[in-house]
């Protein structure tokens, strides 16, 4: 109910009842196969481009449906994909109700369908089977809290996980719980999220030069950047800054709120511990600005510039995680070769935090005084933090290639792979 007041679910109906409009009706093609790709919204979205860019490549007969349920999902969507894209077409995925999706699928007609992690609807699946159009989990999660939900719906669930040709699960622990509720194991493969195919590994990111100039961050300054965080994080993050920063002139501090409706309680909360508050809108590219100083604390209030924060920084907090949220997506940071930390609260990511920790490759801190810790022994051995995050960006790096699996078997090009026991 939440993201129906907060507006996500707010425009688009047309699509959502299964109508497409004479220009989408025009960009189905009439002959070929369909691939139709469905992502929730924007963080599916992402996850996805590199399976869609391998689907592409493996047949030049293929067209890709990609669908959303989001506004934002929508619109990142067409800004990726937008009209005109060769072979790719967006289009609203249908509220599950018989007849919206049975004229979405009678205009569409599939030929195949991978859903993004667990997006299955007991109408949509039915209609794909009367339909004989294969159905595949692709990247599938669950978490625990999730499961105890699904598990009240068990006889449902297991009717429309019987229904699924193939699913894909990031872990062992996730795969037993799509088990338990009544999974077939003969279907089911572990493979590694797609997540690690899409992180960017380059050394060098677009605008991070432009960026650092407009915000006056120098060369020599040592810059923490917290990403994606949470209500109430702040409140640790300026802790350990304010400990720090009288013993480590070049400290410098960005804090990235992931959700814009905090901005102003973020900003209070700098004013509060005697620093300023920086917006990034403030400082716009291309204009002449001071040097960054130390009571300035900057906050990333634009989209799409997370990365380039990270890429310009000495370290990154991964936020969501000192507080019960679950955590925010690490990959991108670590793939980036930087020193990266992150609280107990990880459970959305759970299979990447153990695999970062067990080869060393991050950091998990408990509190405020856990953050000053870490902070403090990455300012003193630099060589360390840096020894750390390269163990962490060639541990994702051996993770790749599940996105050529599941397009590979989208397409029917390999056999299923082995079931996962429990």
């Amino acid at each position: 109910m939440r993201s129906w007041r907060t507006g996500k679910y707010r425009r688009g109906w047309a699509g959502r009842l299964g109508k497409l409009s004479p220009a989408e009706r025009a960009a189905i093609s009439s002959d070929g196969r369909r691939v139709l790709i469905h992502c929730v919204s924007v963080g599916e979205l992402a996850s996805s481009a590199a399976l869609i860019d391998d689907i592409l490549q493996l047949a030049d007969d293929i067209q890709v449906v990609v669908t959303v349920t989001t506004d934002t999902g929508m619109a990142r969507a067409l800004k990726v994909y937008p009209p005109g894209t060769s072979r790719v077409v967006v289009l609203r995925y249908p509220l599950d109700f018989s007849f919206s999706v049975n004229r979405f699928l009678d205009a569409v007609r599939p030929s195949v369908a991978g859903l993004i992690e667990l997006e299955i609807w007991p109408n949509f699946m039915a209609a794909c089977q009367r339909r004989q159009i294969p159905v595949d989990i692709i990247n599938g999660r669950m978490t625990e809290r999730s499961f105890r939900r699904y598990a009240v719906v068990k006889p449902i669930m297991r009717r429309m996980l019987r229904h699924v040709r193939h699913m894909g699960v990031q872990s062992a622990d996730i795969g037993k719980r799509f088990l338990a509720l009544g999974a077939d194991p003969s279907r089911m493969t572990v493979l590694p999220t797609i997540k690690y195919d899409t992180a960017d590994f380059s050394p060098q990111i677009a605008g991070t030069a432009t960026m650092a100039a407009a915000l006056g961050i120098r060369p020599e300054h040592w810059l923490f950047t917290a990403g994606s965080t949470g209500p109430g994080e702040e409140e640790a993050l300026l802790d350990a800054y304010a400990a720090l920063v009288p013993h480590f002139a070049n400290l410098r501090l960005c804090m990235a709120p992931r959700k814009p409706e905090v901005y102003a309680q973020v900003e209070d909360a700098i004013r509060r511990r005697g620093f300023s508050p920086l917006r990034r809108t403030a400082r716009p590219d291309g204009g002449p600005h001071a040097d960054l100083s130390a009571d300035q604390i900057v906050m990333l209030d634009t989209f799409g510039e997370l990365k380039k924060a990270y890429a310009l920084s000495a370290a990154i907090f991964s936020g969501r995680s000192l507080v019960p949220l679950g955590g925010s997506d690490m990959i991108e940071a670590v793939a980036l070769t930087k020193p990266v930390c992150f609280g107990p609260h990880t459970w959305n990511f759970a299979e990447v935090t153990a695999l970062l920790l067990e080869v060393g490759g991050a950091e998990q801190i408990c509190d405020a005084a856990g953050l000053q810790a870490i902070l403090r022994n990455w300012l003193l051995d630099t060589a360390g933090a840096k020894a750390m995050a390269e163990r962490g960006r060639l541990a994702l790096m051996s993770k790749r290639g599940s996105s050529l699996q599941y397009a590979q078997r989208l397409l029917g090009t390999i056999p299923h792979g082995s079931p996962v026991g429990g």
